[in-house]
């Protein structure tokens, strides 16, 4: 299958991109005289860290737009999402390498010299931008790695990094250096300057204008278990093409609701009448939306999407083991009443109690028309049966390392399910998950 292989694409992508320029660097001039001494050495590691920095950080930027053909080289939008983060967090300590080899450069002449390298400076406009550059951007990854804030507030910080960019673009550009004598080198940081400029306006500063959205209105509310509420929207106009086991980003345009966007799963069939995503309370928005679903009905909102590439079509085996953790259902719903019947699917939903348990009786209904009895459903109520084990599975689904695995639930679930399974043998590769959720 292709696309087993294309989702791998990303992160060798991501590699690839940032060694270019410094093979560019290394080969661009001769060698003579460029590490004859520390000072040199120091001076040619500044170089480096520098335009790795700068690369992980375009990059950075250009994962965050969501774009389909991206999510499609990270296997889905969590991952690329994963990627985005750890970009991120690697080109600050990278970039934060770069002024300091290049202030220890600076050591053996002056320590003062050295020690002022890092500062702003009225004397040297291009190192001041850099040094603006460095420093508004670890204040943001502190922010987004060490301060728990709320989600709006989160996003709004983001919107800075546009800042970064525009001054580590002048800065690049201003700065005299060797690379400035190496055009090849030169020309593939300024395009890659241009990508993230282009990124950032699309995705962060004008999204409204560029991002396709789709407008629905709410037109049913249901509750079908303790705490959750189920929310089915017609389109307005365009009607939203999705795949079963995808999911959204919705932005309720309600009173007292805000306006931020926030991911669900499509609960509902591409062949279903409508739009559905059912919302468990989890967190302070979910709580929220919960509260005041009775009085949505008639309200709009926005929905962006579909993302996710967590369908069964999309894995290799037929015989798969489908693991849901409470509201984690949701993709599983939306799967159930399309599965062929040259599959074979084991489905574990598990619950603290059977009042969480979700259209449990639709569930069977969708097994019970299934002609040949491809699916069986194993309900694992935690309170009774006690917590849902690798090993409980493999008793029951006794060739489990020949199936392909889909777990959606609560972090801790599938994390600990993950590990287990690897203990009884199952490869890694054949444990697939959607953990893409804000609360």
């Amino acid at each position: 299958m292709l696309y087993k292989y294309y989702s791998r694409l990303g992160w060798p992508l991501v590699v690839i991109l940032t060694i270019i320029p410094v093979v560019m660097w290394i080969f661009g001039v001769p060698f003579e005289g460029r590490f004859d001494s520390p000072e040199l050495k120091l001076a040619a590691i500044g170089s480096i860290t520098g335009l790795v920095a700068v690369m992980l950080f375009c990059l950075n930027i250009i994962l965050s737009t969501r774009l389909r053909e991206l999510e499609t080289l990270f296997g889905g939008l969590n991952k690329m999402y994963i990627a985005h983060h750890l970009t991120g967090g690697i080109a600050l300590c990278i970039l934060l390498l770069h002024p300091l080899t290049l202030a220890l450069e600076k050591a053996s002449i002056s320590w003062k010299d050295s020690a002022l390298y890092l500062l702003p400076s009225t004397s040297d406009l291009p190192r001041t931008l850099g040094t603006f550059a460095l420093w508004i951007f670890v204040f943001l990854m502190i922010l987004t790695f060490y301060v728990k804030m709320p989600y709006h507030l989160w996003l709004l910080s983001h919107k800075f990094l546009g800042l970064v960019l525009l001054l580590m673009s002048l800065h690049i550009i201003l700065m005299p250096s060797i690379n400035q004598n190496i055009i090849v080198l030169r020309i593939y940081l300024l395009s890659f300057l241009f990508f993230a400029s282009v990124a950032y306006i699309y995705r962060t500063l004008l999204p409204r204008f560029f991002v396709r959205r789709y407008e629905y209105t709410i037109s049913q509310i249901s509750n079908p278990a303790t705490g959750v509420s189920r929310i089915r929207m017609q389109p307005k106009n365009e009607t939203l093409d999705f795949k079963s086991g995808q999911f959204l980003f919705v932005s309720f345009q309600a009173e007292g609701m805000s306006h931020e966007w926030h991911p669900f799963t499509i609960s509902s069939n591409s062949k279903d009448d409508g739009l559905e995503i059912t919302v468990k309370d989890l967190g302070k928005y979910t709580s929220t939306l919960v509260r005041l679903a009775p009085s949505l009905a008639g309200m709009d909102v926005l929905i962006e999407g579909a993302y996710g590439r967590f369908n069964f079509r999309n894995f290799q085996s037929r015989k798969q083991v489908w693991v849901a953790g409470g509201i984690g259902v949701t993709p599983f719903l939306s799967m159930l009443k399309e599965v062929p019947e040259d599959y074979k699917v084991d489905f574990y939903y598990s619950v603290k109690n059977e009042e969480e348990l979700i259209d449990w009786q639709e569930i069977l209904m969708n097994i019970k028309q299934k002609t040949n009895n491809n699916v069986r459903v194993i309900p694992i109520i935690t309170d009774r049966d006690g917590f849902l084990t690798a090993e409980k599975m493999s008793n029951i689904t006794t060739d489990i390392k020949e199936c392909d695995i889909l777990l959606c639930g609560p972090p801790p679930m599938m994390k600990a399910l993950k590990q287990q399974m690897l203990q009884l043998g199952v490869k890694k590769n054949n444990m697939h998950s959607e953990e893409f959720s804000m609360s």
